[in-house]
């Protein structure tokens, strides 16, 4: 049995799946580790780069994008370790640090999961951990209402802390690097593949938390985080996406009263979506007839 499964899935990310793979054995060193890489229909060489650079990786090439959760499951449930670790391909994990988290969760028999301190490309803080999503907080996020108080919108309903040096206790992490014990995933069930993409990761701490498990911020296991790689490439659809895997995160953890109180949220959010790109369109019209 390894001492950690590493999932990574790909779409078109090549250049960044390179340096993720390249920085993956001094950040384990120590362990027994097995590393996977799922790729959905990239059209970048993603698989093929993989499978000539790092012949150690497993790859699976799909034939379509079958979406984040349910890629990251074609790995998950053939995994043998003791630990579980999604790993976005546009990161990059400091020497040592996966092996901390590692020894971390040995140390916690409680913790069920944890994710590290995320930095940006430039090294500055990207904030990980936080609060359970409510409602309240998607409206005030879809209409910008949150700009008019940040510091208590932070600290009721976002993070729930300005410490991020310090390790804490907090309701969920990021999928971009979230470390699982394999006997919780085993207890709670894996990922909920009806999630193309977005609030996955949240609806499985969501699924910890309830169980029982503790999950944890921990600020000396750190990762570089090279913010939304992939999704960058259709910002509209996963716009949509986003709006979608909301409304089933409600449902499921909150019951029709939060999915009720979320579709207008929704309704607002795509309305906005819709005006954005109509108003980008109409830029660019306006520019091609310009004499």
């Amino acid at each position: 049995m390894d001492d950690l499964c590493i999932v990574i899935v790909s779409y078109n990310t090549r250049d960044m799946l390179r340096d993720c793979l390249r920085a993956l054995p001094a950040a384990t060193q120590g362990l027994r580790t097995s590393v996977w890489l799922i790729d959905n229909a990239s059209t970048d060489g993603s698989p093929e780069t993989a499978s000539s650079e790092f012949p150690e990786t497993r790859v699976v090439a799909n034939d379509r994008n079958v979406g984040f959760a349910r890629a990251n499951n074609q790995a998950l449930e053939q995994a043998d370790a003791r630990y579980l670790l999604l790993l976005n391909p546009d990161t990059e994990a400091r020497p040592g640090s996966l092996a901390l988290a590692v020894a971390h969760m040995d140390a916690d028999p409680r913790m069920g999961a944890c994710g590290p301190m995320l930095l940006n490309t430039d090294g500055s803080l990207q904030r990980n951990g936080g609060r359970f999503p409510t409602p309240l907080r998607e409206f005030l996020h879809v209409t910008g209402l949150w700009r008019l108080a940040r510091r208590r919108y932070a600290l009721a309903l976002e993070h729930g802390r300005e410490d991020f040096s310090a390790a804490a206790e907090v309701d969920q992490v990021s999928g971009a690097c979230l470390f699982v014990r394999a006997e919780a995933a085993k207890q709670v069930g894996l990922l909920d593949d009806r999630f193309f993409m977005f609030y996955e990761d949240v609806e499985w701490c969501w699924r910890l938390r309830r169980a029982g498990w503790s999950v944890r911020y921990l600020p000396d296991v750190q990762v570089v985080h090279h913010w939304m790689g992939s999704v960058r490439q259709s910002s509209r659809r996963m716009t949509e996406q986003l709006l979608r895997s909301q409304l089933l995160y409600f449902r499921k953890t909150g019951g029709p009263a939060a999915a009720a109180a979320v579709l207008g949220v929704i309704a607002l959010g795509l309305c906005k979506n819709g005006m954005l790109h109509a108003g980008s369109a109409v830029k660019r019209l306006l520019r091609s007839v310009r004499p």
